[in-house]
């Protein structure tokens, strides 16, 4: 395994300071370069973050490619890290998340990363104020090349005591002004790993939201203990050999592996591995519950995927700190597997994965393959476009046909939702509406749609409407 370091280190040369990469195999010797990738001389070079040297960034490069190369370690935990912030960086650093995808609509490019490693509250709070003051689309003239500007940034991001979770769009010029930033910063330089590009672009969120919240809403606490019982990561070759080898051996033996889908059941509903199992869940804690009773055999080997890699780098640990022997994952999820099967050369091995992949913000999905798997829930035609209702007082989430978005105006089909998306912002406020649907009605359109629903939603308009004039009343 060679294993590339960026860092900082005095050489015997007039005692000064050379910056540059060394390439070695873990535990041995390795070779130092400079920025011109002159050689200069042989150093021994320790692979963890602890060492003298400063590292900001590391990766591994497989000595071959194609199945049969041994795991990574781990891009996404960082136990320990140098505060270099005044340090001016090397181009590598800068350039680490090339090649930047190209083709984008609107001048953004969506991207996410996470990662773990141990914040204070008052860190927490500190980095949190940081990205939402110099990240966030406070003005229009953004100048890539003074990272202290707003770089335009749009997205979610998550921060807590366990580390960072953000999806993010950023404007075409600004991406490496954001790599700039991070790695000038003392608390996440060193800590994030190459940018998870999106499989398709454009401007996903309309604002930047920097929460101080858990990385991931398991219901439970998950600390860096937990954390740590990390799974073993593999990359989309390795994970094609393994859903390979299962379809041509036995899969009714005692200690077949088990492929889960770890997303919500409606997102598998437009698009999913071959051979995963799909539990019907609608929450993290029950798809891990799920995983629990379908393998209480702790020596089944389990093979997990999601959409970027968070809940099963999660899942996983939590599963592997239970006592379960195998647990392996698609490292980034099914947006890395998308970007590696449209790199394919024609002629290569077809994806495994069918359709779309689902994501959590205004694209509601990007297309993997050309398959589609569902159906359009007001017509039955064959449809894989996720809406929400245009009545954000019902926002059901739907699967909708061009046709029939067009028949119902972009909503639900109720006469009570087309006649609200059809009202200006100030006759929504002063016909405000609460909710119509919990969380697991407005997710499941199946349990909704059906031949009393219509007076279902004006029912639960009415009782919306009643309960709104009752607290203006009161107030």
């Amino acid at each position: 395994m060679l294993v590339r370091h960026f860092f900082t280190t005095t050489t015997a040369h007039g005692g000064r300071a050379i910056r540059g990469l060394a390439f070695q195999t873990r535990g041995q010797q390795g070779r130092l370069w400079t920025r011109d990738r002159r050689q200069c001389s042989d150093v021994a070079h320790k692979a963890d973050d602890g060492c003298g040297m400063r590292r900001i960034h590391h990766e591994a490069a497989a000595t071959s490619t194609g199945v049969g190369k041994p795991p990574a370690p781990s891009p996404y935990l960082r136990t320990k890290c140098g505060d270099n912030a005044g340090e001016e960086l090397e181009a590598q650093a800068l350039d680490m998340d090339q090649p930047y995808p190209t083709r984008t609509d609107d001048g953004y490019h969506t991207l996410s990363f996470y990662s773990f490693f141990e914040m204070t509250e008052q860190t927490v709070g500190a980095l949190r104020d940081r990205m939402q003051t110099e990240w966030g689309a406070s003005n229009s003239s953004i100048i890539s090349d003074k990272p202290k500007d707003t770089l335009g940034v749009v997205g979610r991001i998550y921060v807590c005591g366990e580390g960072i979770n953000a999806q993010l769009s950023v404007p075409t010029q600004n991406t490496r002004a954001l790599r700039q930033w991070i790695e000038t910063d003392r608390t996440l330089r060193g800590r994030i790993p190459r940018f998870n590009w999106a499989i398709e672009h454009r401007k996903a969120f309309k604002a930047l939201h920097v929460r101080a919240r858990p990385l991931v809403a398991s219901g439970a606490h998950v600390d860096m203990a937990t954390l740590r019982h990390e799974p073993e990561y593999l990359d989309p070759d390795q994970w094609d050999h393994e859903l390979q080898a299962m379809k041509e051996a036995d899969s009714g033996t005692e200690h077949a592996p088990l492929v889960v889908d770890m997303r919500n059941s409606y997102e598998a509903r437009i698009g999913r591995f071959e051979g995963a199992v799909c539990p019907d869940t609608d929450t993290f804690r029950d798809e891990l519950d799920a995983v629990r009773s379908m393998s209480p055999d702790k020596k089944r080997p389990i093979l997990m995927y999601c959409t970027g890699g968070i809940r099963c780098s999660v899942a996983g640990a939590v599963l592997r700190a239970d006592g379960y022997e195998t647990v392996k994952t698609l490292a980034g999820g099914v947006i890395a597997y998308g970007r590696h099967v449209r790199a394919r050369p024609a002629g290569a091995a077809p994806s495994l994965f069918h359709g779309k992949n689902f994501t959590f913000d205004k694209r509601l999905g990007e297309p993997v393959t050309e398959h589609v798997l569902a159906e359009c829930d007001q017509c039955g035609s064959p449809c894989d476009a996720f809406t929400n209702c245009a009545n954000t007082s019902c926002n059901l989430l739907f699967i909708q046909c061009a046709d029939c978005a067009e028949k119902h105006h972009r909503t639900c089909g109720s006469s009570l939702c087309i006649e609200r998306a059809s009202m200006t912002h100030e006759q929504l406020i002063a016909n405000r509406m609460g909710p119509l649907w919990d969380y697991r009605s407005r997710i499941h359109p199946e349990k909704v749609f059906g031949r009393d629903w219509i007076a279902r939603v004006e029912k639960l308009a009415a009782a919306a409407a009643a309960a709104a004039q009752s607290k203006q009343n009161g107030s």
